[in-house]
């Protein structure tokens, strides 16, 4: 069975350490991280609104209920009104 250097595994991973720093504080990296976040932001926000004009529109296309009080006092502008299909057995 081998064994683990510990002198050299520490030096390794010492030095990972130090370069994963560097590349985190790179400026171009800084940049980039501060402009991607801010995309997420924004495409946050863009998916809200999609979701919320999403339920608007679904709630909107509804098919009304014949029966029902909003039908009889025409009271619905944007409502497609259908009667139930017809079943006829063969």
């Amino acid at each position: 069975m081998s064994r683990i250097n510990i002198n050299e595994f520490g030096a390794q991973a010492g030095g990972l350490a130090y370069r994963a720093n560097q590349v985190r504080t790179d400026p171009a990296v800084v940049k980039a991280a501060q402009d991607a976040w801010g995309d997420v932001k924004d495409a946050s926000r863009s998916c809200s609104v999609l979701a919320r004009e999403a339920n608007a529109s679904w709630r909107r296309s509804r098919v009304a209920d014949p029966d029902s009080d909003a039908h009889q006092s025409g009271d619905t502008p944007n409502l497609i009104i259908q009667d139930p299909p017809k079943v006829v057995a063969s």
